[in-house]
């Protein structure tokens, strides 16, 4: 009772077109899996119950799974299996397995653009290793709804790591048709029935390049600067020091080399050496130590997009907007310049920095 409520109030407030009855006749889907094998598109949704737990008083959800080898006829045959008339307008994620993304991502922009179904403002990622069935399946008394857990995971990861990337489907319409510019997003794995984020998937207009680690997804986001303390740590004699990065931005420049300037601190998460950290000079050094370390992941980033292509950065664009030439690749062969200056914030300190001069 509580869910159908919470629907009239939605669906009024955004068509003001059902009556009570034609709500209570509704299949809400919530997510959508695509996958492909053996010459067959395989949808999966994922539909709200339309009864509550009556312990919990949680909505639950169940799926349908529906094959076929027109993606239109997959889709139609997982809807005939529901009960009630599918509704697509809450749909707020879908998830492409491996198979999609290999040389299948074009037909699924294209088939969901011009779908008349299906608004644009749902989140993509990928499962790259697990079925979306398999993932849309995995829930819990305290996860009933696979894909309302997903992206409160995926958002509650730029509190910790910040190694999500988190885009709707219009994002990545327009990263993909634009000129110099290829879209990215997050990949999940289920890992002993835990989803977890599982690396950046990248690609090269509709061609998918890789999966990066969630390391690199971690700098695509100081690229992007789309950042939330992500963690950067460096050993010292198999101690670690750990730094949060809090504050800052990077900017890059297209000539004859890529060139990255910026300024980011940071606030001290772990101090297991033990440094003097009030001794200015300390500070120093360790301030150019993590700023060598940072340059270097910078760098490296830009190198791996070089060898496959990838301008998630929207390099290109970005040349384009300084000289209006068309050049898509030509940035794969510059030198790689990276200028990024760090600093320990001492108002994070624990101890206020004393001048010993």
């Amino acid at each position: 009772m509580k869910k159908i409520l919470l629907i009239i109030i939605m669906l009024l407030t955004l068509s003001g077109c059902y009556d009570y009855q034609e709500i209570n006749n509704l299949g809400i889907v919530s997510a959508i899996g695509v996958d492909y094998k053996n010459d067959e598109y395989i949808i999966t949704l994922e539909v709200l119950n339309d009864q509550t737990d009556k312990d919990s008083g949680k909505i639950k959800s169940y799926t349908k799974t529906g094959k076929d080898k027109v993606l239109a006829k997959a889709l139609e045959s997982a809807a005939d299996l529901l009960s009630d008339q599918a509704n697509y307008t809450h749909v707020k994620l879908m998830i492409l397995s491996d198979t999609i993304t290999d040389g299948r991502f074009d037909t699924i922009i294209d088939f969901f653009m011009r779908s008349t179904y299906f608004r644009e403002n749902f989140y993509v990622i990928s499962s790259m290793d697990t079925a979306p069935e398999k993932i849309l399946n995995n829930t819990t008394d305290e996860s009933p709804i696979a894909s309302t857990s997903i992206i409160n995971l995926l958002k509650s990861n730029n509190y910790s790591s910040n190694s999500s990337v988190l885009k709707t489907f219009d994002q990545i319409v327009e990263e993909t048709l634009a000129f110099g510019k290829d879209t990215c997003f997050s990949n999940i794995t289920l890992d002993d029935e835990q989803i977890k984020i599982d690396g950046l998937t990248i690609f090269d207009d509709y061609e998918y390049k890789a999966t990066l680690d969630n390391d690199y997804a971690t700098i695509y986001n100081i690229l992007s600067n789309n950042f939330y303390r992500p963690i950067i740590s460096k050993y010292y004699d198999n101690s670690s020091f750990s730094v949060a990065i809090s504050e800052g931005s990077s900017n890059i420049e297209i000539g004859d080399t890529i060139n990255i300037t910026g300024k980011l601190t940071g606030k001290i998460m772990d101090n297991e050496p033990n440094f003097e950290i009030r001794k200015l000079d300390v500070l120093a050094s360790i301030n150019e130590d993590f700023q060598i370390i940072i340059n270097e992941k910078l760098k490296d980033f830009i190198s791996i997009l070089q060898e496959y292509r990838s301008d998630i950065l929207f390099m290109s664009e970005k040349y384009y907007q300084q000289t209006r030439i068309k050049e898509k690749y030509f940035w794969v062969n510059l030198d790689i310049n990276s200028d990024i200056t760090f600093a320990i914030n001492k108002k994070g300190l624990i101890y206020e920095v004393q001048d010993e001069n």
